[in-house]
């Protein structure tokens, strides 16, 4: 069974995350990070992001979903460099079928 790792700048936003992966990926186990000093401009925000991600390939996920957009490149860098594929959550709330293997996996 597929593991997805999500990461959060908000506490608010593992819930709904859930909701669609039910919604477009049922059966998929979700593993959830929540940083929201991600969202703070002083310091080094990739090396953050490099840090939560590394931290959900930790936990043995399959892909990571970002739940911020202005993340997303930076995630996905840096989930591609560990091996993962990464997407936005705009693609998990698309409204066509997940055929993503990653996701379905």
């Amino acid at each position: 069974m597929a593991t997805v790792g999500f990461l959060h700048v908000a506490a608010a936003h593992v819930h709904a995350a859930r909701r669609l992966l039910a919604e477009h990926a049922p059966g998929v186990t979700d593993v959830h990070v929540v940083d929201r000093t991600l969202l703070d401009p002083t310091g080094d925000v990739r090396t953050r992001i490099a840090a939560r991600v590394g931290e959900l390939v930790g936990r043995d996920v399959d892909a990571v979903v970002c739940t911020w957009p202005a993340l997303l490149g930076d995630v996905v860098r840096v989930a591609r460099e560990r091996g993962i594929a990464a997407v936005g959550i705009e693609e998990l709330a698309a409204t066509a079928p997940v055929e993503t293997p990653a996701l379905t996996a």
